[in-house]
């Protein structure tokens, strides 16, 4: 029973102790962040800011809009601009802009070799690699350049003939092609007489 009455005593103080706290929080207000503009005149750090609300001046209202400066623009758009200027021709026209891999109609089994496939659809800027087991992994050449499909590497885009890539896809003929040799020419026998030519130069 003493028990009880200990339970219920910290109850009781534990749940004035709530309520006085929840009315402390209601009697605070957040202040208001400065936003300084281009018009807003510069104020100490230690001051407060003006709580007149009545106020018709039209300062107090070119106060509230913060104000964009000039030449501002979204990060995507700036990077656009900047590609331009850093690569000669016209990004999305000269050249393709691609940002992710598209679904294209290339398919690995409908080519005659496994290898490395410029795509048409993404005018050269995506490229497959076909595996032996016919497995298709895609990539996408960084903007400004294309894939060419003569030595298998991302290239400037005016360096590229995309137009072309079609028919050299046959190239990848030769990357799985075992190097042909004569099984009855005898390996070279190193002799004394060899190493010492090699060595007595």
């Amino acid at each position: 029973m003493f028990l009880r009455r200990v339970d219920s005593v910290v109850l009781l103080i534990f749940g004035c102790l709530l309520i006085i706290d929840g009315h402390e929080e209601k009697n605070r207000t957040k202040r208001g962040r400065n936003v300084r503009t281009s018009n807003a005149p510069q104020t100490n750090a230690g001051s407060e800011p003006s709580q007149d609300l009545d106020s018709s001046s039209s300062n107090s209202n070119q106060q509230d809009v913060p104000v964009i400066p000039p030449g501002f623009l979204s990060p995507s758009v700036q990077e656009y601009l900047e590609l331009g200027k850093s690569i000669p021709g016209r990004p999305g026209t000269d050249y393709p802009i691609l940002a992710s891999i598209p679904y294209t109609n290339f398919y690995c089994d409908e080519q005659e070799y496994p290898g490395f496939f410029a795509d048409m659809d993404t005018r050269c800027q995506g490229w497959h690699y076909c595996d032996i087991d016919g497995r298709q992994a895609t990539f996408l050449c960084p903007n400004g350049t294309q894939f060419s499909q003569a030595v298998f590497v991302c290239d400037w885009w005016f360096n590229v003939r995309c137009d072309l890539s079609p028919r050299l896809y046959s190239i990848n003929a030769r990357l799985y092609q075992r190097p042909k040799f004569n099984p009855t020419q005898p390996h070279r026998v190193i002799t004394r007489q060899l190493v010492d030519e090699i060595f007595n130069v």
